[in-house]
């Protein structure tokens, strides 16, 4: 005999046979972010990634702590710079020139041409010649400081004979800035010969072709009224500026932002494509 059944019994059963066929196949589900970062798949990546933003970021830092060190250095430079000129007399030999850069200075006595050497490869207007470094005879003292009297083109070099034809008064009240000589290359010796040309400014060595000691900075002359001639007045330019400090702590921080971030974005991607062919 058959029986009669209420309609909602077949709704239920029509319920429970799609729950099961559903429960046969499962759907596969996207891991959360922190999970899927940290799987064993991505994980070696993920510390690699999150190291290299760290150094970034401690880069960042040590850029700003270079900019701090730089904005110091102007400052004290600013301060040698409007600081009353300082008189030479011949006992500066412990002097910090590196402190002391851009000092306006004084110092009194003669010249020594006939022990004057030339810097090689300088420019004046774009132009390429020499600059005419002299040994000055400090008035009063048995020591001398080098003077760059300034800048010479070779036409004028070769038609005065050598440096003859551009020698100024022996005896003379000088003014001008204090500056350190030039870095020496590492290993580099010092010449044991005398030379008249020279690539850099090195104290160390002009001195061993000298019969009197030298203070351990030169004095590069600075533009007169008083001197309208040859050499010509060249002095090294004063570069206070804080570049490249605040643009490359800019850039290490942003790139701590954005590898983190473009690295994320592909491992979710990859992950996002895995699971759509699993589940196709």
């Amino acid at each position: 005999m058959l029986e009669w059944a209420h309609p909602c019994t077949y709704r239920v059963l029509n319920y429970s046979m799609s729950a099961s066929s559903t429960s046969s196949f499962p759907q596969r589900r996207q891991d959360s972010l922190p999970f899927l970062l940290f799987k064993r798949r991505w994980i070696l990546t993920t510390l690699l990634v999150f190291f290299a933003a760290a150094v970034m970021i401690r880069l960042g830092f040590w850029q700003l702590d270079r900019l701090a060190q730089k904005r110091a250095y102007m400052a004290a430079s600013l301060a040698e710079i409007e600081a009353n000129p300082l008189t030479i007399r011949g006992d500066e030999i412990g002097l910090d020139a590196q402190t002391l850069r851009y000092r306006r200075a004084v110092v009194s006595g003669a010249y020594d041409f006939e022990r004057e050497v030339l810097l090689k490869s300088q420019l004046y207007l774009d132009q390429p010649g020499f600059h005419v470094l002299t040994p000055f005879l400090i008035e009063g003292s048995d020591r001398a400081v080098l003077i760059d009297r300034g800048w010479i083109d070779p036409t004028t070099y070769e038609e005065q004979t050598g440096l003859a034809g551009v020698r100024e008064a022996v005896e003379q009240t000088l003014e001008g800035r204090i500056e350190p000589e030039d870095n020496r290359p590492k290993n580099a010796e010092i010449p044991d010969q005398a030379r008249q040309e020279w690539y850099r400014v090195d104290i160390a060595g002009f001195q061993n072709q000298l019969p009197y000691e030298l203070l351990p900075f030169y004095i590069a002359l600075t533009p007169s009224p008083a001197h309208t001639g040859v050499p010509t007045r060249n002095p090294p330019p004063i570069i206070l500026d804080e570049e490249p400090h605040p643009g490359s702590s800019i850039q290490w921080f942003l790139f701590a932002i954005i590898v983190p971030i473009v690295y994320t974005i592909q491992v979710v991607r990859i992950d996002r494509k895995r699971v759509d062919e699993e589940t196709d």
